[in-house]
């Protein structure tokens, strides 16, 4: 009997805690983040990019587009452009040259940023550096997403691009949390996105019915539609973003059934690595 009282009091306290948070959590006020990123048509669209000519193509068909970058760090701190889904094309190579140059110091280690910026570049040979995509497209707008959790990473991408006027065209991105907060100690006037322990954090807190208590310390919400196999976002967060007056920007969008999802959360962005696609489809969401 005991037992049982003490569980029943237990679970009533728990749950005029959690109460109390929630509470607490819906009482606290956001001020609508603006930025001269956010000019022009809404949504917007964001293209992932990996080379000069990618880039070239996309602002011709859609010059107001945003170009998503992933991020790279070389070997003697170089930023270059490279999807994380390349780098087994590099290490593969260097190990068949290793195994038939077995006494050879080909392999310098098991990741690309432990190889030099002209390494990287003599294999991938349409791969450009950070620097280049900045200088060559000035007004173009960027989602710098930071691949690589390295030494000095926040301090070598400020510098990198700080002489093409960033302020008004850079949002910053990563998956690791710790990526953005050094680089928004830095430079808190670029925007700044989500990280995957961003994500985590707010479902957890979601399933413990405390989200409006939760912290959250992005400009934007960017999402993909799944995480590990899992869904990365509900309506509960969306609503909590929204009440935050956070920007939502979803992709990449694959399909139709995730175009169809941006669109019933009316995102502020749609994110895609096959532009001509999602213009299509936007274009079928407006004769709707």
């Amino acid at each position: 009997m005991r037992i049982i009282l003490a569980t029943v009091i237990t679970l009533f306290m728990t749950g005029i805690l959690i109460l109390t948070t929630r509470i607490w959590g819906l009482g606290q006020t956001f001020p609508d983040y603006q930025s001269p990123f956010f000019a022009g048509e809404t949504p917007i669209v964001i293209v992932k990019a990996d080379t000069l000519a990618k880039i070239d193509e996309t602002l011709k068909l859609k010059p107001d587009a945003v170009i998503w970058v992933d991020v790279r760090i070389s070997k003697g701190n170089v930023p270059y452009i490279l999807s994380p889904s390349r780098d087994v094309e590099f290490l593969n190579a260097k190990a068949e040259e290793q195994k038939a140059n077995p006494t050879a110091k080909i392999i310098q280690g098991r990741k690309l940023s432990d190889y030099s910026w002209e390494q990287i570049n003599e294999f991938y040979k349409t791969t450009p550096a950070l620097k280049e995509v900045y200088e060559k497209f000035p007004t173009t707008r960027f989602i710098v997403n930071v691949v690589d959790n390295v030494t000095d990473v926040d301090t070598t991408v400020v510098n990198t691009i700080q002489d093409f006027k960033p302020d008004n065209r850079t949002l910053i991105q990563s998956d690791a949390l710790v990526v953005m907060t050094a680089i928004k100690d830095l430079k808190p006037v670029f925007v700044y996105g989500t990280s995957t322990p961003d994500i985590m954090r707010l479902l957890s807190f979601d399933s413990l019915y405390v989200l409006p208590a939760t912290q959250y310390k992005g400009d934007v919400f960017i999402a993909p539609f799944s995480i590990s196999k899992r869904p990365a976002f509900n309506d509960d967060v969306i609503a909590e973003m929204r009440r935050r007056h956070k920007r939502i920007y979803l992709g990449p969008i694959e399909n139709q059934g995730q175009f169809d999802v941006a669109a019933k959360y009316q995102a502020d962005g749609y994110i895609t690595e096959n532009l001509p696609q999602l213009l299509e489809w936007l274009k079928q969401g407006h004769l709707k």
